[in-house]
């Protein structure tokens, strides 16, 4: 029996309502794609602040009416295992001083190396995207230098950073989503791991502090937004690990966070391709 697919191209933002959307219309399955993690085979990656999203409908109706609704191209799919051929482009990762690998792949870690198992799930993060590598790698550096330091990961999504810096010495460590779905995620992998994690979907006010380094991996404007509620949680002397950032969103976000009183931290910005993560700290005086 054939399956259909309908891609319909969309901006960032909106990805999450037409999901939903693609799901209420009969989709037995839906993938968006904005940038983080592999694409299905065949998938092509989206511009920046645009998504690809992906539905699989066993009925052509359905699939016609979705497609027509929403923009979307539809396209006869041959019988395959999605299940497994997906996980073909995934394999172990190491960054930093961590060693990332799903659950499916039987691999030793590297002398020396925290090993954090994740599988790609409904929940952002998966140590593929540069955003994410940057955060990895700046954490790795952080916590080398500073062990046993509490953490907190604003955005956790599948809970990677708040697990590897659990792994790579942290003391405590928190994070938090609005997202209740990537909240059950990240405690699923936390489990798998064997880390100690607070995870929760309540907001930064309501989150204990402070914290020695908070990261904050999600997009420019959302990080403006909640600079001065990530500002009022670093201790003094803290780092804050700030990325999700495009070039040229750069400035603006820098000087949202030198508004609430914290200093760029020099050499410590780090960059790849056309994202960067700008680090930022809490003066000790």
């Amino acid at each position: 029996m054939p399956t259909y697919s309908v891609t319909v191209e969309t901006d960032q933002p909106r990805a999450e309502d037409l999901s939903v959307e693609l799901w209420d219309r009969g989709a037995s399955g839906v993938e968006v794609r904005d940038g983080e993690g592999i694409p299905m085979p065949g998938l092509p990656r989206p511009p920046p602040g645009r998504a690809i999203l992906v539905a699989w409908f066993d009925d052509r109706e359905d699939a016609a009416g979705a497609a027509a609704a929403l923009g979307g191209e539809i396209a006869e799919v041959p019988e395959e295992d999605w299940s497994e051929t997906w996980k073909e482009g995934l394999g172990p990762m190491i960054i930093g001083r961590v060693f990332v690998r799903p659950s499916w792949v039987d691999a030793p870690v590297p002398a020396g190396l925290a090993e954090v198992v994740l599988d790609p799930g409904m929940a952002f993060g998966t140590g593929t995207h540069p955003t994410t590598s940057l955060c990895l790698a700046a954490l790795s550096e952080r916590l080398a230098a500073r062990p046993g330091a509490a953490v907190l990961d604003v955005g956790t999504g599948s809970g990677l950073l708040a697990i590897a810096a659990r792994k790579l010495g942290a003391g405590r460590v928190a994070g938090n989503d609005n997202d209740p779905v990537a909240v059950g995620v990240a405690r699923e992998n936390a489990a798998r791991n064997g880390a100690a994690v607070e995870l929760t979907v309540e907001p930064l006010s309501a989150i204990r502090g402070p914290f020695d380094v908070v990261v904050a991996n999600i997009l420019a404007n959302t990080l403006v937004e909640l600079a001065p509620g990530i500002a009022a949680q670093l201790a003094p002397g803290g780092v804050v690990l700030l990325s999700g950032i495009l070039g040229p969103q750069e400035d603006e976000v820098r000087a949202a966070y030198v508004a609430q009183g914290l200093e760029p931290l020099p050499g410590s910005d780090r960059r790849a391709g056309e994202w960067s993560l700008l680090a930022l700290e809490r003066p000790r005086g």
